[in-house]
C-alpha cells in the first residue's frame, strides 16, 4: 500500500486542486467500493473535491472543470484479472481500450474525456473486486482493503492540503 501511496503523492506534488472521485454501484456488492471510499473520507480543503460519481462519471465533467482540477483520481473497481483485493494505479495509457470497469463507458475514453473537458491529469485507482452481484455492502475482504485505502488517501490529502497552507 506504501508503494500506492508515494505514487498517489508523485501524482498529485506540485499541484493545487485534487479531485478525488468514486466510481460504481453500491448496489453490486465490491462495485460500490468507489463510493464508499469516498464516504470515508473526511478532508475538506478549498483545494479538493471529493465526490461520489456513481454509475455515470462522465457526467461530472463540467463541475470537474468548473472547480478546476488539475489532477483527478478516479476510484473504481476493476476487473484486471488479479487476486480480489489487488490494488493498482493506471494510467489512460496503459488501460488502452480495453473496459476493465464494470461500467459502460470504458475507462481509457472516460479518461481522455476527462482531460480534454479539464486539463487535468488523470489516474485510475483500481481495486480488483471480488464479487460484484447484486447485493449491498462490500465483501469482507475487499471492505479490508477499502479501509487501508481510505487510511493511505487520508494522510496523502491532509498532508497536500497542509503543504499548500505553507507555501
Amino acid at each position: 500500500m506504501t508503494d500506492i501511496g508515494t505514487s498517489l503523492k508523485e501524482f498529485i506534488s506540485g499541484t493545487r486542486r485534487v479531485a478525488v472521485l468514486g466510481i460504481g454501484n453500491d448496489l453490486r456488492t465490491d462495485d460500490g467500493i468507489g463510493p464508499f471510499i469516498i464516504k470515508g473520507l473526511n478532508v475538506e480543503s478549498p483545494n479538493l473535491l471529493i465526490e461520489n460519481v456513481g454509475s455515470v462519471p462522465e457526467a461530472f465533467a463540467r463541475p470537474l472543470a468548473k472547480f478546476k482540477a488539475e489532477r483527478i483520481i478516479m476510484i473504481d473497481a476493476a476487473d484486471m484479472r488479479k487476486p480480489p483485493g489487488h490494488i493498482e494505479l493506471v494510467t489512460k495509457d496503459r488501460i488502452g481500450g480495453i473496459a476493465i470497469s464494470t461500467h459502460s463507458m470504458p475507462l481509457s475514453f472516460l479518461m481522455m474525456y476527462l482531460e480534454q473537458e479539464t486539463g487535468a491529469q488523470t489516474i485510475l485507482l483500481g481495486i480488483q473486486p471480488q464479487d460484484i452481484q447484486f447485493g449491498e455492502g462490500l465483501t469482507p475482504e475487499i471492505g479490508k482493503v477499502a479501509q487501508k485505502i481510505i487510511s493511505t488517501l487520508s494522510i496523502l490529502l491532509s498532508d497536500h492540503v497542509r503543504g499548500l497552507k505553507d507555501v
